[in-house]
């Protein structure tokens, strides 16, 4: 605990096991494209109308994302993850003992309520946890998860549904859930009696008035626009590198490779460069990184396949990893306990909007233009994330956090 100006050693259990519940919570959401399929069949549903479980879950995480970040602000956050992983727990069963459709659509949308909520308020219980000097090390920590869950979860989870059928993915996503229930009650540090109660005691007096305050503020606004931002070049690249590469003639199995030097390299990058950032400040690290990515989308978009590719690939996972865990902190360093959870609600919902908008925008420049219009508009999208910058000053830790 901080005394006396001073920052005490960091201490890796409670951002370890945030981690975890944020890790349950992507891998759910990047396993279920790759099953669709085998979904469909076992369902006898056609393959486009099993896609509406994607929808129907994504439409539930924003809900629950802009419900429950606020409410966490009120009643505090732990007690909402336990029964977040509760709710997910249940949603993943019922998906595995889903036999008609519209069981299952039900089921999508309970899990995608509450992975919504597992990522609002993991993120924001670690800017509770951990005072601003240790919190880059902590979100580089909680955003390996986005990374890792690509690396570990969808091929293992793949493999699993190959041998034993699609079903048994998610009976293993509710045995770990359950488990993480029983480990957040007895592990996961709390937050002060004080700051819950103060968090309570929030000036605001209705959902909507409260999700609407941040937008008043340009700190804030900027941090939006900066989530904004970062999944929709991020993710709007992304999206068409496959087709890219089925146009230079390489099958489904060696980019596959491809995917995996990326998300091991940025898995690896994330915490070193969150660690970095609490000695070198958040903003540098946000700043060098960005203009990094930016150079290497134009770069790798210009690129035929080979080594060189891997390379290039694997230092675009670099500069993505290293960029997320100081933009977490820094922006969860803009409120307060009081409002953090409504606050990281909003950002949360902006980045799935940037994917929306981003991806729609390189559809169509794909199609007139190639692979290299989309590389420059990711490009220009994350060169605007430096100019964010200008309103998120480097702040210092100010409301005593607990680690």
């Amino acid at each position: 605990m901080s005394s006396g100006g001073k920052v005490s050693r960091f201490r890796a259990k409670g951002a370890l096991i945030l981690f975890a519940v944020l890790f349950l919570g992507v891998s759910d959401t990047q396993l279920v494209p790759p099953l669709l399929a085998a979904m469909a069949a076992d369902l006898d549903v056609r393959p486009g109308r099993m896609g509406a479980i994607v929808t129907v879950f994504a439409l539930a995480a924003a809900v629950s994302a802009l419900l429950l970040g606020p409410l966490s602000d009120r009643i505090g956050r732990k007690r909402l993850i336990s029964i977040a992983l509760a709710a997910f727990a249940a949603a993943s069963l019922a998906t595995s003992q889903s036999s008609h459709f519209s069981t299952l659509a039900a089921a999508r949308m309970l899990t995608g309520f509450a992975a919504g909520a597992l990522s609002t308020l993991s993120l924001s219980h670690a800017g509770d946890l951990y005072a601003y000097e240790h919190r880059g090390r902590a979100m580089g920590i909680l955003s390996s998860a986005y990374f890792l869950a690509f690396v570990v979860a969808v091929p293992v989870g793949a493999l699993v549904a190959a041998a034993h059928g699609w079903a048994w993915v998610f009976t293993g996503f509710a045995f770990a859930a359950a488990g993480l229930v029983w480990i957040t009650a007895r592990e996961l540090p709390s937050v002060a009696d004080k700051d819950v109660e103060d968090a309570g005691r929030a000036p605001e007096t209705g959902t909507g008035r409260t999700l609407l305050e941040h937008f008043r503020h340009q700190d804030r606004a900027a941090g939006i626009a900066a989530a904004f931002l970062t999944s929709g070049g991020l993710v709007g690249f992304i999206t068409y590198v496959g087709v890219w590469l089925d146009g230079q003639g390489v099958g489904m199995v060696r980019y596959a490779w491809l995917f995996l030097a990326a998300g091991v390299a940025a898995s690896a990058a994330s915490p070193v460069a969150g660690w970095l950032s609490d000695r070198a400040g958040k903003r540098g690290v946000i700043l060098v990184s960005n203009l990094a990515l930016a150079v290497l989308f134009l770069v790798v978009g210009g690129m035929a396949w080979g080594p060189g590719l891997f390379v290039g690939i694997g230092l675009l996972g670099v500069a993505a990893g290293a960029r997320q865990g100081p933009l977490h902190a820094l922006t969860t360093e803009l409120v307060d306990r009081r409002s953090r959870g409504s606050y990281v609600a909003v950002r949360n919902a902006a980045s799935q909007l940037g994917i929306a908008v981003v991806a729609a925008v390189s559809a169509a420049a794909f199609d007139r233009a190639g692979f290299r219009a989309v590389a420059g508009i990711a490009a220009v999208v994350t060169l605007l994330i430096p100019l964010t910058l200008v309103w998120m000053r480097e702040p210092g830790a100010r409301d005593g956090s607990s680690i």
